[in-house]
């Protein structure tokens, strides 16, 4: 019986952990901003996501909604984002037609080839990809 309640404490503690992952999703600008582009068949979809609890699945319904926009239909929060992590110099200082050009100008693109839609010309890499890690050797310099 021990066994028993030990998984139902496991999966409790993860639906609480999604719930609260989930939470910070939909309290976000992003968010925000991708249920006001979004049509009617998307937020159909979001909703369903939001029933099940779907953290993940919520993440990925809001950088698809917003990578099918264009970086002129973004809010102010969402470009420094984009070009903090893209390492725009100054970026908080720009007005929004600069970070657009900046972020341009760095060969950010929205892409469908990765699930979080924006990808430089650059690495080709995402937060997801850690094949890159795996794929070198480990040495041991202690031998």
């Amino acid at each position: 019986m021990g066994g028993q309640v030990a998984k139902i404490r496991a999966n409790h503690h993860r639906l609480l952990l999604d719930c609260r992952s989930q939470d910070r999703i939909v309290q976000s600008e992003s968010f925000a901003l991708a249920w006001e582009l979004a049509s009617k068949t998307q937020k159909i979809i979001a909703l369903s996501y939001l029933t099940t609890i779907s953290p993940t699945s919520l993440k990925f319904w809001v950088s698809d909604v917003l990578s099918l926009g264009a970086l002129d239909q973004l809010n102010m929060l969402i470009l420094r984002q984009i070009a903090s992590y893209n390492r725009v110099k100054n970026y908080s200082r720009m007005s929004k037609q600069e970070l657009i050009n900046s972020i341009e100008a760095k060969g950010v693109k929205f892409d469908t080839t990765n699930r979080l839609r924006i990808v430089t010309k650059s690495s080709r890499r995402d937060a997801f990809n850690f094949n890159s890690l795996r794929d070198t050797p480990a040495t041991n310099q202690h031998s």
